[in-house]
């Protein structure tokens, strides 16, 4: 595998977006992946830098398919840092990842389809999207943003926890997990959670930020907790605003991969039964999903219960692992 850092313009023109190319070492043209990472501030690597929270989702993704699948059937993967993370950043704009809002995001994935459709080893009739989390939420829209662009259709996308998803969606769910292992949680530490953590409070925590999120002169980001936490105003709105169900309808109509596991306590894997998921997709080229039992949200999968209270801890530990095995034959097949 050859692996190049490179970069594009952003959509906006405003600053150069920095990734890693891992091109197969073949000479001939090869299809190629552009990867759309999830929600946060997240890196080339699927790493989170501010939280020092390693997951190494998008590496392991590309040396396995540029690398260790048969040659003859290895895959060109473009990875890169989000803008205000790692080298895609705006000297002297602290704020700038906080500023970004979801058609940004979008937008910055469509010049990143063209700079892999520009390049001579890339067959760009072959492109295919992979998002994870949000990433895989906002692939309907990409792929029609990139036939705006006057870009070549893109061939597939392919799903990994966020299948039909939103954003609202996933935190609803995300409350009720919480609310769930709060209640089963022993001890002293359970005996404090259940007094604090309580589904009024959830809410309340959340409606407050939905209403500073659409204050007066629609801000681009909003400060929390004392200014201690940003959140980021202007990409919460565009997300709001955003029917994921609409947009797969609509804008899918390449070869569809949807994979989310049973353990994933972040988004809905119902999405992914074959029922379902063709329901979703219903001008798809084609489409495949499944619902690994043990598989997470960080595409490794766990033996025990899945417990979002010790989500970054379980991050933590599950970064340091091989991608899951299942996952990656899933999706090689």
């Amino acid at each position: 595998m050859i692996l190049k850092e490179v970069s594009f313009q952003s959509a906006n023109g405003a600053l150069q977006i920095f990734g890693d190319l891992s091109l197969p070492q073949e000479d001939h043209l090869v299809p190629a992946i552009v990867v759309v990472n999830g929600s946060g501030p997240i890196d080339r690597n699927g790493n989170v830098p501010q939280m020092k929270l390693k997951l190494n989702t998008s590496n392991q993704f590309a040396k396995h398919m540029a690398e260790e699948r048969p040659k003859d059937r290895a895959i060109a993967v473009l990875s890169y840092d989000k803008r205000g993370v790692g080298k895609s950043i705006k000297k002297g704009d602290k704020n700038l990842f906080y500023r970004t809002g979801m058609m940004d995001i979008v937008l910055d994935a469509v010049e990143a389809v063209r700079y892999v459709s520009d390049h001579p080893r890339i067959d760009k009739s072959k492109i295919v999207l992979m998002g994870h989390s949000e990433g895989a939420i906002i692939l309907p829209i990409i792929c029609q943003e990139v036939k705006k662009a006057g870009l070549t259709d893109i061939f597939g996308c392919i799903f990994y926890s966020g299948f039909g998803e939103t954003i609202e969606k996933a935190m609803e769910l995300q409350r009720e997990h919480i609310k769930a292992d709060v209640q089963i949680e022993k001890g002293i530490k359970g005996f404090v959670l259940r007094s604090v953590v309580t589904e009024d409070k959830l809410i309340k925590q959340y409606e407050d930020m939905k209403k500073k999120v659409y204050e007066e002169g629609d801000p681009d980001f909003i400060s929390m907790q004392c200014g201690l936490v940003k959140q980021p105003a202007k990409w919460w709105r565009e997300h709001m605003a955003y029917d994921a169900e609409d947009a797969l309808k609509e804008n899918i109509t390449c070869h569809c991969l949807a994979i989310t596991g049973q353990k994933d306590v972040q988004v809905h894997n119902e999405q992914c039964s074959s029922e379902k998921a063709a329901a979703f997709v219903p001008f798809a080229a084609s489409v495949e999903s499944h619902r690994p039992i043990n598989l997470t949200h960080a595409l490794r999968s766990i033996d025990g219960r899945a417990n979002i209270l010790n989500i970054k801890r379980e991050y933590i530990r599950m970064g340091k692992l091989p991608l899951d095995a299942e996952l990656l034959a899933l999706t090689d097949n």
